[in-house]
């Protein structure tokens, strides 16, 4: 009897980040679902690369300052409801995405998309912050950590498949249809497995607040603690632009880059493509391990840009050539480090320094800067491409991540002479 019940223990928190890794995977299949078929959707429409990134440019810009509006205020949520009504209305978008006729009215429904989706990550961090104990906590930022990797992977896929076989569009209809899907589970299972975990969380604190006269040693820190933890974040911060336009802009335009340098088919682009979020997946066992050694998220992440600076570089010297495994393979594993940067930034740092900050709240702003990082790529990558070709995309990306690389030595060194403690 007694290892039942310590095995239903186990299994309610387990549960619970399972859910949350379900929603927040399913939430990627809508949320990239236009930049999985960027490349036939813009010959459909026939319209320049420019003009095609302009509809992500609007969905970073409205998700981007959703993040960190919604990260200010996701404590007056009903988490329940509102990942639910999110999860329906992106459902109801990918639909309408199949209807249109017209190209300038889809930054209209994606913009509206990011809207919607903003809700997503702020609410998932701030509700296992609030359930899990201590040591459920590694195994939430794992997981956590692995939903961008997978939903990309799986929307690439479909995408892949649906136009080699069938129809960009049908990418839309299937993300529609599992959106619909995970909404419903979500509101069947949220119940059941949250109240019995806010009730043990909330016994816990009790004990340990009796146990420690009633504050934690990270609350007590002084102004030192406090005026590191800032110049961390700021830095952070940077990070999650530079993360994100570097990640995003790889990600959104590999199949596009294909097709025109080695003259792939749109349907092959998308497969190979394949291989970036495949990779990706490594990324967050990299950042823990990293993090294990350095104790240091900034550490961490400069670590993680001086490889996808490396990488970068040896991809502008494939693109002379026609080695295309070579240069996939190398934009495959900038994928994978940039996807560790994300897992610092919006999973380890929030969940870890939950005592300090609002996890919700820091999650959400940390986001939202990542966001606007996917909302300057989406346009000016386009643009570059447009006016200089693609080896000047490629220059640019190998600027941002050196510029990074810069930012976090400074900040490494400063803190080692200082006092910070962050």
């Amino acid at each position: 009897m007694k290892k039942q019940a310590s095995k239903a223990a186990v299994a309610k928190p387990f549960g619970l980040i399972l859910l949350c890794w379900l929603v927040y995977t399913c939430s990627y299949i809508g949320k990239l679902s236009y930049n999985a078929n960027i490349n036939p959707i813009g010959d459909a429409f026939g319209i320049s690369y420019a003009e095609a990134g302009m509809v992500s440019t609007f969905f970073f810009f409205a998700y981007g300052g959703g993040q960190v509006f919604n990260g200010l205020m996701c404590k007056r949520y009903n988490v329940k409801y509102v990942i639910l009504t999110c999860l329906t209305v992106s459902s109801i978008l990918n639909l309408a995405v199949t209807t249109v006729s017209d190209f300038s009215v889809l930054k209209y429904l994606w913009l509206l998309n990011g809207v919607s989706m903003s809700f997503l990550w702020t609410l998932l961090i701030r509700l296992l912050s609030e359930t899990l104990s201590e040591k459920d906590i590694p195994r939430a930022i794992f997981f956590m950590g692995t939903t961008v990797a997978t939903g990309t992977f799986l929307v690439y896929g479909m995408s892949a498949l649906f136009v080699a076989t069938l129809s960009w569009r049908v990418t839309f209809y299937v993300a529609s249809g599992i959106l619909l899907s995970a909404a419903v589970v979500w509101f069947c299972l949220y119940d059941s497995l949250v109240t019995p975990l806010k009730l043990a969380r909330d016994r816990e604190r009790q004990e340990c607040l009796q146990a420690e006269g009633g504050a934690d040693d990270a609350v007590r820190g002084g102004g030192t603690g406090l005026r590191g933890l800032g110049a961390m974040l700021a830095v952070l911060a940077w990070f999650a632009v530079s993360n994100n336009f570097v990640k995003d802009g790889v990600t959104a335009w590999t199949p596009d880059i294909l097709s025109a340098l080695y003259g792939t088919p749109a349907w092959l682009s998308i497969l190979l493509t394949l291989l970036l979020p495949l990779v990706a997946i490594g990324g967050t066992a990299i950042a823990v391990r990293l993090y294990a050694r350095t104790k240091s998220f900034v550490g961490t992440s400069t670590l993680l840009f001086v490889g996808a600076g490396v990488l970068i570089g040896a991809v502008m010297g494939f693109l002379q050539t026609s080695l295309i495994p070579l240069t996939v393979g190398c934009l495959a594993l900038v994928s994978c480090l940039m996807a560790g940067v994300n897992n610092v930034i919006t999973s380890m740092a929030p969940l870890h320094m939950k005592e300090r900050v609002n996890s919700g709240k820091l999650a959400g702003i940390l986001n939202g800067f990542c966001y606007l990082g996917s909302t300057l790529t989406s346009y000016s990558l386009g643009a570059v491409a447009d006016a200089w070709g693609w080896y000047s995309v490629f220059v640019v990306l190998l600027t941002v991540s050196v510029i990074a690389v810069g930012i976090g030595c400074v900040y490494l060194i400063v803190k080692r002479f200082s006092r910070l403690s962050c």
